[in-house]
């Protein structure tokens, strides 16, 4: 074949395209460089989304929600949420600074930013089939650094697994004040501008600061002061580092290390729970809080919400547990996030509390749920076998709903649609025969709602 000089030309062309093509995927499968996608979002914008080596086929370790500075998702931020990515953690990169202008469009009251991390948290986790639900670590820098300590002063224990801060200062600009939540408060610095973020006494989750003694936006003394006596955290000097975090020598082997500090913490807290189920053996995900007089008279079996077992059911387990009542509590987020039926979920509780009845016969028990987990509990009492049914006592309903599933659904949670359910709760409640049952509704449920209930 005689080929012309145009015919060469371009043969070299596909040539070099094909063999820069090969070189580039040399370099990702050798260097474990991460894929790289994005997703739009009406609250946060473009997110950037980095993929650990070998994902999807291997899951991720860790889900790390990254908020950028005030300068947006660019420049450093990349570097740093792919080195956590090459740790074997699905990040995703948040522009800080288009989050800040969604935030801006709410015109009163106060923002409670930690629910929208944590909804957005399901549904990568939906999207990307993560097996289990993994508690989000969040990672910030400089802007999103301050962002990091807030959303953890904010949220309920347990919605996060910890936070990392890079280059922190506690002022923070935005239009509106941030909501308490649980026991976050400020200062007002300008307003409608900026506030200073109030220490805690103790944050809920690990949180690990990294800050440059050459840093002159964020002088690293004054944070220094700012975390002493708060509970749960601690700061890492970097004595060749300053705000921009240029050098990566000269801090990332102490971010890499704070990442699998936290994990190692998450581990510990999964070992330490396991550990008090005793010889309980059960694939359920429960904690055990325990009577004061250590006495197993009264046993509650508690179903949590949606979100999980977070600071709200351990607050309610512990006060239960103030009046010599041992607490079993199953966190629904976990064990729902795959589809379950009655039959297989009443089963695995009949396992655990024939546990317990084997050891102290005499053990009355109460099953309670809250919310997601209350639309749960009347069709487990109704499966329970015959012998543990005699066992229960009590059956009571936290904040029910009229139709309830077995199925952690995040399009409901993001109130985006209602999955329709075969699960009418109203009903179950009535066919449960020969137990004390109590439905508890809060001052702004739905009146229609506690009606229908307060027939059964």
């Amino acid at each position: 074949m005689i080929l012309n000089d145009w015919t060469k030309a371009g043969e070299m062309d596909r040539l070099r395209k094909t063999t820069l093509l090969t070189l580039l995927y040399l370099l990702f499968v050798i260097y474990g460089v991460s894929a790289q996608e994005f997703i739009q979002d009406h609250r946060f914008g473009k997110l950037t989304i980095y993929s650990p080596e070998r994902f999807p086929n291997k899951e991720a370790k860790s889900l790390v929600l990254f908020i950028s500075g005030d300068g947006g998702w660019e420049y450093g931020v990349v570097n740093m949420a792919r080195a956590i990515a090459k740790q074997g953690a699905l990040v995703v990169g948040i522009d800080a600074k288009s989050y800040r202008s969604y935030l801006g469009h709410q015109t009163k009251g106060c923002l409670y930013p930690a629910a929208d991390f944590e909804q957005l948290s399901l549904f990568l986790q939906r999207k990307y089939n993560f097996s289990i639900y993994q508690k989000p670590l969040l990672i910030g820098y400089s802007y999103g650094a301050t962002f990091v300590y807030a959303l953890l002063a904010q949220a309920p224990a347990g919605t996060f697994s910890g936070g990392i801060a890079l280059g922190f200062c506690p002022d923070l600009e935005l239009s509106l004040p941030l909501c308490k939540g649980n026991g976050l408060s400020y200062k007002v610095l300008k307003p409608g501008k900026s506030y200073y973020l109030n220490k805690v006494p103790q944050l809920p989750n690990p949180f690990i600061v990294l800050n440059g003694l050459k840093d002159e936006t964020c002088n690293y003394q004054a944070t220094a002061e700012f975390l002493k006596g708060i509970g749960n955290t601690k700061l890492i000097s970097l004595p060749k580092v300053g705000h921009g975090f240029s050098i990566a020598d000269n801090w990332l082997p102490d971010y890499i290390a704070s990442y699998q500090d936290i994990l190692k913490k998450q581990q510990e807290l999964h070992q330490s729970a396991l550990a008090l189920t005793g010889q309980l053996k059960t694939q359920l995900p429960v904690r055990i809080v325990k009577a004061g007089d250590n006495s197993w008279k009264h046993l509650l079996f508690l179903i949590s919400g949606d979100g999980g077992w977070t600071s709200f059911d351990q607050g309610l387990a512990e006060s239960f547990a103030s009046k010599n009542i041992n607490v079993i509590g199953l966190d629904a987020q976990k064990y729902f996030w795959n589809k379950k039926t009655p039959e297989e979920t009443a089963k695995q509780i009949d396992n655990v509390l024939v546990h317990y009845l084997q050891q102290y016969p005499d053990l009355r028990v109460t099953l309670m749920g809250y919310s997601f987990g209350a639309c749960v509990v009347p069709f487990v009492a109704k499966r329970l076998s015959p012998i543990t049914f005699k066992s229960i006592s009590n059956l009571v309903l936290l904040a029910p709903d009229r139709y309830g599933d077995f199925e952690i659904h995040v399009a409901d949670m993001l109130n985006l649609s209602q999955t329709k359910s075969s699960y009418n709760v109203v009903d179950e409640v009535k066919n449960v025969k020969k137990l004390f049952k109590l439905c508890i509704f809060g001052s702004d449920d739905d009146p229609g709602l506690s009606q229908a209930f307060s027939h059964q």
